[in-house]
């Protein structure tokens, strides 16, 4: 069983370190082509979430309407395609025409350059999870406390691409090691796959009898509430873009420095999801319109205003 959930966690936390490690990279590649102004790096961060979102839109529905056994093999196939783009590069063919606008054609060159794997590996969080849901682990139950195991992974790479990733490789380096890595992670994600099918949970009589009283007991959430948890989502990105946008436009151009903001982000995912609380949540919630309220100035001190 431990066996089981290690296999899961290493790979939540590889696909992680993957995906997170392909957005600098990109960036590094696109420096010399496009330049290093704040809107080059703002449009390539909201091309890698917009990517993330169609990632967990595709991890939901197919699960929703193949199973987990079905939507496993479709997984596995769409990672073997995502070879057929390797390894990761830009050239001058990437160059925006003169009459074209850069920002737009700098997000249609990051689809059709790095969109399937990103894509992909974006996925990879939920789909593992529900995965493990699946299986006969004890934990299964209750799988969300491995988005601890996948952000770790993410920010390990965030950090680690301008302290120790840039600085010693070259960019053909870093796409061939990306591009194995990409192959690694096939390999594990059909490990887990393997798991899932040989390890599959059983219903049992009290499982079937619970199962059919479930969708009376538990009604699906309303439109409202969902539309409400969206909105709870769109407030903490756009506040990270906002600060990336700010940061970039007002303090200094510096290529990687939106890492900083989005690493922060990604701090509050790991806290969140870890088993043991570190803080506790109800202290947090009561801190948080006084945190609010000390940091209001900071908003509205407008870009000329002094530090």
């Amino acid at each position: 069983m431990s066996n089981m959930l290690i296999v899961y966690a290493i790979t939540l936390f590889s696909s992680a370190f993957l995906l997170f490690l392909i957005q600098p990279m990109a960036g590094k590649m696109l420096l010399p082509l496009y330049g290093g102004t704040p809107a080059i790096w703002n449009a390539c961060m909201v091309f890698f979430q917009a990517a993330l979102l169609f990632g967990y839109g595709y991890a939901h529905l197919s699960e929703k309407y193949l199973g987990s056994r079905r939507q496993s093999a479709l997984h596995l196939l769409l990672m073997l395609g995502g070879l057929l783009t390797l390894p990761l590069a830009f050239n001058s063919t990437a160059l925006p025409p003169a009459d074209n606008d850069p920002t737009i054609f700098l997000l249609y060159q990051l689809t059709l350059r790095i969109g399937l794997p990103f894509f992909i590996v974006s996925s990879s969080a939920p789909i593992l999870q529900r995965w493990f849901s699946q299986t006969d682990h004890p934990d299964a139950e209750d799988p969300y406390f491995l988005y601890a195991a996948s952000n770790f992974g993410s920010l390990l790479a965030l950090l680690g691409y301008p302290l120790l990733v840039e600085p010693s490789l070259s960019l053909d380096a870093q796409s061939r090691g990306w591009s194995m890595g990409y192959i690694v992670l096939i390999a594990m994600v059909s490990a887990c796959r393997l798991w899932l099918v040989s390890r599959r949970k059983t219903a049992t009589a009290a499982d079937r009898e619970t199962a059919a009283v479930a969708p009376a007991a538990v009604p699906s959430p309303a439109l409202r509430r969902q539309l409400f948890w969206l909105f709870c989502a769109f407030i903490p990105s756009s506040l990270m873009l906002g600060t990336t946008t700010f940061i970039t436009t007002n303090l200094a151009a510096i290529p990687l420095l939106w890492v900083l903001p989005l690493a922060l982000y990604l701090t509050t995912f790991i806290l969140v999801f870890a088993r043991k609380q570190w803080l506790p949540h109800a202290l947090l919630v009561r801190l948080m319109p006084f945190a609010a309220i000390a940091f209001a100035p900071f908003f509205s001190c407008p870009p000329a205003c002094p530090s």
